[in-house]
Formats: structure tokens, sequence, C-alpha cells
């Protein structure tokens, strides 16, 4: 991994909702529209509660001229002077415009106004919109810009004997309307012209007499009384609310735009706050998941950030090297990279054996950059320089897979080779054998040209061999897998090795863990592999030893197998070519067995390690991957152990 100068860009923005100030007004529009409406609200039912206020007031004045007009008609002598000083007495209130009773067809029966009485202040069209009842109604009529709020409905003070005195209102009272010039506003001129002064000289003509009359007469319209109130105190006093609800409601929009920013900035500070956490902690899990060991050097020249790859890789743990300098707590080979960034500004990969804690030496490939921030040319002397980062990768898994590769090219060679050849040699190994075997018996038995031509024929059989496990394997393996008992395959083996075992004096002993499952493996080709690996085991054990097969399964993943024995061991440095083909420590060895099970193995799916102890030295090695070079020597002073792993899903072939 190759890395470049970095330079680090801080945004100087607002975060968060005011990177768009629509927000602001859009919420400064929302909350004005809530106060309007609230102070809307707020007006019409102050309204409501006016007309409220003003027509109780008025069918409490008509009750009153009922109960007055009631007393009366019991004593009909100067009934009707009675009823006209009621009348201008109870419109003689402050806010009481004018009291009036008039007929079906609006003409004036009774007025707080003498003069009035006998006029029709309403035609038949304003009666047919006025619609009286016996129930309150009520109407804004208006005249040469005087408002009145007037409340009307039939009289009849005679009802209160059925039950209808001592209400208010009646199951079929009419709820008034607002109206700007109400019915009867052409044609009541007179109606509002002035109010009553006192009882002053009353006219005492027939209209009384007449009003008097619907009384005693059941069959004719009842007449309509009317109470016109004054509603300019109600005005004024209204006008002087809405000057305070606007004032207020002006505070309000104030304050609630200031809680709106208010709330909108902290908002955006959590948001940010949040924002920095969450890439705190994404960065932090970036940096613990990444395949390569990283280390940061800050501005200061100290390592600031070790990752749990380079921990593992250096052999070091954050919290001792943290805030030291590099010289101390690193290898040399990172303290020379940090010197070439500094000079440099970047480092391409470069591979070096790096010496990390414990006296381990292994290959690591290192690069780096600094990091430097906005502020500056870019390297430049004002330039602001945050941070040194180094880039670990360990190269042993890439130095052992490719000598996997050239192991693998290698016997590609071999085997293409011994197919070129093995067709040319075993022509003339066959007339050979034909020869020796025809001469041998042409010689008296026990004779030494006998046994010589005994011998030629062992040994054409044995290059034979060594050409057919030549071409094996450079060719594909040939598996044919069938459901097998891996237990009962061992024990099969070490009953096989049994004799000659006995006779070297080597014990061999099979443990096999409780509950290790069936696999789908080839039997034939798994026990000429086991049967390699403990013949090799009892030829390192001369002067006899313990020979043990142990099955058992790893992290319910891997079958393993177990072979050890307590012989001499194996150098490093065979035991780092131990698979390739033709390497051979024995003298008669062709050095193609434990290729072969090798390619047995890998054929399966499987992994093959070995770990091996001499008198002075111990090593391991691995056919497929080192992380499974597990297991110890059996013997306290030499031994050697092979571990063999295969898979437990593998499936049976097609």
């Amino acid at each position: 991994m190759e890395l470049t100068t970095m330079k680090l860009h801080r945004e100087q923005r607002l975060p968060g909702p005011f990177a768009s100030p629509w927000l602001v007004i859009s919420g400064a529009v929302i909350l004005g529209i809530i106060i309007v409406a609230m102070t809307l609200r707020n007006f019409d039912r102050d309204g409501t509660q006016m007309a409220t206020i003003l027509e109780e007031k008025g069918a409490s004045l008509i009750k009153a001229l009922e109960a007055g007009a009631r007393t009366g008609i019991r004593n009909p002598q100067g009934a009707e002077m009675r009823m006209q000083v009621l009348v201008e007495e109870m419109a003689d209130q402050p806010d009481i415009l004018f009291i009036m009773v008039t007929d079906h067809t609006g003409r004036v029966l009774a007025h707080s106004e003498p003069e009035k009485q006998g006029e029709v202040v309403f035609s038949p069209e304003d009666m047919s919109q006025l619609e009286p009842a016996k129930g309150v109604s009520w109407r804004i009529m208006t005249k040469e810009n005087n408002r009145a709020f007037v409340v009307y409905r039939q009289f009849m003070p005679l009802q209160g004997r059925d039950g209808w005195w001592g209400r208010v209102h009646g199951d079929d009272q009419q709820g008034g309307t607002m109206q700007q010039g109400g019915a009867g506003d052409s044609g009541h001129s007179s109606m509002m012209n002035g109010r009553g002064r006192g009882m002053g000289r009353m006219r005492h003509d027939g209209h009384s007499r007449e009003l008097m009359s619907f009384f005693s007469t059941p069959d004719m319209p009842p007449p309509i009384i009317y109470v016109g109130m004054d509603v300019t105190p109600f005005e004024q006093a209204r006008d002087r609310d809405a000057r305070h609800a606007m004032v207020m409601a002006g505070m309000l929009l104030l304050l609630g735009l200031a809680g709106l920013i208010s709330l909108i900035w902290a908002q955006s500070v959590r948001r940010s706050r949040q924002m920095l956490r969450d890439s705190q902690a994404f960065s932090a899990e970036i940096i613990a998941s990444l395949p390569e060991g990283l280390v940061l050097v800050d501005g200061d020249g100290r390592v600031a950030l070790v990752n749990g790859k380079a921990e593992e890789q250096l052999g070091v743990t954050y919290d001792t090297v943290r805030g030291k300098r590099p010289e101390d707590v690193l290898p040399r080979a990172m303290t020379e990279a940090l010197s070439v960034l500094s000079r440099e500004g970047r480092m391409h990969e470069a591979e070096t054996e790096c010496l990390i804690n414990g006296g381990a030496v292994i290959p690591m490939s290192i690069s780096g950059a600094r990091v430097f921030g906005q502020e500056g040319n870019e390297g430049g002397a004002d330039a602001e320089h945050l941070a040194d980062i180094l880039i670990l990768r360990d190269l042993r898994e890439v130095r052992r897979l490719q000598q996997e590769v050239r192991r693998k090219e290698k016997l590609a060679a071999v085997g293409s080779l011994a197919a070129g050849v093995a067709h040319e040699i075993r022509n003339p190994l066959s007339s050979i054998k034909g020869y020796a075997t025809y001469f041998g018996t042409r010689f008296p038995e026990g004779s030494e040209d006998r046994a010589a031509a005994c011998i030629m024929v062992q040994e054409v059989d044995r290059l034979n061999r060594v050409i057919t496990d030549l071409i094996g394997i450079s060719r594909p393996s040939d598996i044919k897998r069938i459901e097998a008992d891996i237990c009962e395959l061992a024990r099969h083996c070490v009953r096989l090795l049994g004799p000659d075992a006995a006779a070297q004096g080597i014990a061999v002993s099979c443990d096999c863990a409780e509950g290790v499952p069936h696999l789908f493996v080839d039997p034939d080709r798994l026990s000429q592999a086991l049967l390699n690996i403990c013949l090799n085991g009892m030829e390192a054990m001369a002067d006899g030893g313990e020979l043990n097969m142990a099955i058992d399964v790893e992290d319910d993943e891997y079958l393993r197998i177990r072979i050890s024995d307590t012989g001499h061991g194996i150098t490093p440095d065979a035991l780092a070519r131990i698979f390739d083909p033709y390497f051979t420590t024995k003298s008669q060895g062709t050095g193609l067995g434990l290729a072969i099970v090798h390619k047995i193995i890998e054929a399966h799916g499987g992994v093959i390690s070995v770990v091996s102890r001499t008198a002075d030295t111990c090593a391991a090695a691995s056919g497929s991957a080192p992380d499974e070079a597990n297991g110890a020597p059996a013997g306290a002073q030499g031994g050697t152990t092979f571990t063999i792993l295969l898979p437990l899903d593998a499936q049976q072939d097609a």
C-alpha cells in the first residue's frame, strides 16, 4: 500500500440545519401564522362573549317588561299608562338606546319615545328577515354610523302561566349573527334618533290601548319587543383588548423566534457532537479493523496511535508506547522510515526485515505519509504538520505463498519431465527386467549369478515405482470420497504397524476423542498418508520410543489428527524443505513420501503442519498455513508432531 502526502481540510461553515436559512424563515412564518390564528380566535371569542352578555341583558329587560305588563293586565285601570311609563323608565339607562314594541307589520305600539308611537319602522320584508319567535334573537343595526345591539322576540307576558316565565332562552331560541346593517336598516331611521328622557309628557292615545288589546285577543299575532343597546363601550374595550393582544402577540412572536433559533442551534450543536462521536467511532472501527498495521506519530514526534494489528505485528501494546518517542519503543526500521518522511514528505512501499520485541525478525513492508493542515502550502515552511502515518504489512504470509507457488512450479516442472520420459524409460526397464528374470532362471538356485539377477529385478521395480510416484505428484489427485470413520481408519493403521513397531521396541497408541464425526474422505489415500507419516516416525526411533495418533475436533470446523513421535527430530534447515520433492535425509529415501502426503491432504481440502524438536532446537513448518502449526513434540529431548486438519463440511463427490 502506497500513501501520498495527506492534507486535512477544515470546513468553516455552520453545521446542521443552519446550512439553509430557509428553515429559520419557514419556522418564523409558521410561528407567525399560529400566533395570528390564536389572536383571531381570541377576538372571535371576545365578540361571542360580548354578544352573549348583551343578549342576556336584553332578555332580562324583556322579562322585566313582561312582568310589568302582566301586572298591568291584572289591574286594567291605567294599564296603558303604566306600560308606557315602564318602557320609558327602563330605557332611561346609560347603555339602553331604545325599547319599543311593534305589531307583526312593523308598526310601533309602544316606544321609549312616545312620539314614535304609530310609526311603521319595519317593512314586511324586514319583518320576514327578522323572523321574530318566542326565543330571543338579536341583530346589529346601524344608522348614521350609530350601532345598536338589538335583542328582540315575541312579547307574550301571559305565557308565564304555561311555564315560559322564568326562562331566558326558549327551546326554539335563534342565535343571532353579527350583521353590518341588519334587517330593517332602511325602514327604522326614527327608531334610533333618540333616547328616553324620564317620564316627560306622555301620550295616551289608542296605540297603548291597542297594545293591551293584543294580550286579550288570543287569535291575533303577538307583538314583538325590541331592546336596543349601545355597543360603543364594549367596542372600545374590545379595541383596547385588541391592541393589548397585538402587543402580546408581537412579544410572543419574538420570544418564539428566539426559542426557535435557540432550539435549532441547540439541535445543531447536538447533531454536530453526535456526528463527531459517530465519526470518531467510525474512524476507530476502521482503524481497528484494518488488516494492516497503522502507527500514527503526532506533530510533536510522539506515538499517538497504534492499532490492534500493529500491536500484534510489533509485539507491543498501545498503553506502553503512547506518548513516547518512536526511537525508544519502535523497531529501527520504523524510525528510519520516519526519517525518510521528514525529509521527503512521503515514503513509497519498501520491504525490510524488522526486528520486533522478543528477538524475532519478520519480513515487513512499510509505507507512509505526512498529514498537513489546511493553512499554508503543502510541505512549505508555513505548512501545519499534524502527524506522520506509517502502514505496516506483514509479509510472512506473502513469502509463504511465494514459496508455495515455487514449490508447485517445481512440481509441475518435474511432472512434465516425468511424463515426457516415463514412456522412454519404462520400455528399456521392461526389457531389462525380462532379461534379468530369464538369466536368473538359467543359474542354479543359491548361486551368486542368480542372486545378482534377482537384485537387478528388484532395482528395476524400485525405479519403476519412483517413476510412478513422480507422475502421481504432477497429476491432480483422484479423490473418491465416501463416508468413513476416521477413528476406525486410524486404528486400522495402528494395527498394520503393530508387528514392525513391536520388533523395534516402539509403543504405538491411538487416542480418539468422543463425538468425532464421520467424514467424506478417500480412505485408501488418507490411510496412505497416515502410514507414510507413521513409518517416517518409526525410522526416527531406531532405539525405540513412543508413537501416538490423537484425533479430536478443533473449533467445530476441523477434524484434527496429530501424529507424534519421540525420535531425534528434524533440524530447522531440513524442516523448511520437508515437503519438497526429492528432498530426503535418508540414505535410501526417494524424497517423495512427504510430498505425496502433502498432495493427498491438500486434495482433501485440509492443511498439514509440522513441529519438531531436536536436542538443541525447536522449529515449525507448514505445508499450507503457518497459523495451523499447532502442537508440540511428545518427547522432552526431541521428537516431531505432524498435525493434519480436515474440514468438517466436506461433501460427498457427485
